[in-house]
């Protein structure tokens, strides 16, 4: 795009999960100017009809004029549109736009997917992420607009959390040339695992006819703090019958007391990197980053939660800049 005039497209961003879809048309600038959001998740879609969807989705914005798309999240991996790998970590965004993966398709679009990021541990054991990463670039430079550069020293006392069925916690640093560098990443079944056991469990008991999208924040922050105390979490997390049965908690809160248990037990998980931590960074819904939020202060840590639309955003229209998919208005001014 030559047109530095704010108003006018110059690149769709989709970030499409296993649950969820969400696009943002975006300027020369990088601001969004439109915003779409759906539930066909990659996981929701059947017989290979992931393009029409995409259509459905963004046909408006390219009625007139086929813009460059760029993908993240799972429409990456082997259940989406492709498969497009991992990069290994430690990785910087020039390392993820050197590999961007062009996106076949019917319909004849420039439709570019990030790959993921995988992590080896010493123990030879592998973690990944698909579209965290994106979130966290995006997330670093959101920071550094607002509050200067980021030295080695702050990233060292920091720590991105992304809340979700499947949360992640990324470490990052920066490399000789002042680039930022995710450095490791930890997940934790922490959603999914609230989702089974509230649904599908003796603790599940009674909880039919209940709202359990409402959280009860002391039942919650008990919860936390039981965390803390049991060595087991098999073991604590039958106490959210007990109680019940105790007359110590009220059905309607045990999927509060549930949530903190397991949102305290994935912050214990990860208390080795904590110890040296003073601030997270929460990317993800504000409902999920409300409570990680509270679990956090409980625990003694402070935290800010960011927008994950705006990290997004800002991430993949950054990687586009970095693999020429499209040319930003600052480097317009430069030619």
């Amino acid at each position: 795009m030559n047109n530095s005039n704010s108003n006018l497209p110059a690149l769709i961003v989709v970030d499409w999960g296993s649950s969820n879809f969400r696009a943002f048309l975006i300027n020369n600038e990088g601001a969004i100017l439109d915003t779409v959001n759906g539930d066909l998740g990659v996981l929701n879609i059947k017989n290979g009809c992931i393009e029409t969807v995409l259509l459905g989705y963004i046909s408006p914005w390219i009625a007139d004029k086929k813009l460059p798309i760029m993908m993240a999240g799972m429409v990456g991996g082997a259940i989406g549109w492709q498969d497009t790998g991992y990069v290994n970590a430690p990785c910087t965004s020039a390392d993820m736009a050197n590999n961007l993966q062009l996106a076949k398709n019917k319909s004849n679009l420039d439709i570019r997917i990030v790959p993921g990021v995988k992590y080896v541990m010493e123990n030879n054991v592998c973690d990944v992420m698909r579209g965290e990463e994106v979130q966290v670039f995006g997330a670093v430079l959101a920071v550094e607009k607002q509050s200067g550069e980021l030295s080695n020293k702050t990233l060292s006392e920091t720590m991105f959390c992304l809340p979700g069925t499947h949360s992640k916690w990324v470490e990052v640093a920066k490399d000789t040339q002042q680039k930022t560098v995710i450095t490791s990443l930890s997940t934790f079944m922490t959603g999914e695992m609230f989702n089974l056991l509230s649904k599908h469990s003796i603790l599940s008991d009674g909880l039919d006819s209940l709202d359990i999208t409402q959280t009860d924040i002391p039942s919650f922050i008990k919860g936390v703090g039981v965390s803390q105390t049991q060595t087991s979490l098999l073991s604590a997390l039958f106490s959210a019958r007990t109680l019940k049965l105790d007359k110590q908690l009220l059905a309607e809160h045990v999927p509060s007391y549930l949530s903190g248990l397991l949102i305290g037990a994935e912050l214990a998980g990860i208390k080795t990197q904590l110890n040296d931590i003073k601030h997270v960074y929460l990317i993800g819904n504000s409902s999920l980053n409300t409570l990680y939020c509270e679990a956090l202060k409980e625990l003694g840590f402070t935290s800010s939660i960011l927008s994950s639309s705006t990290a997004s955003t800002i991430g993949m229209f950054t990687l586009a800049v970095k693999a020429g998919f499209i040319t930003d208005k600052e480097s317009q001014k430069c030619h």
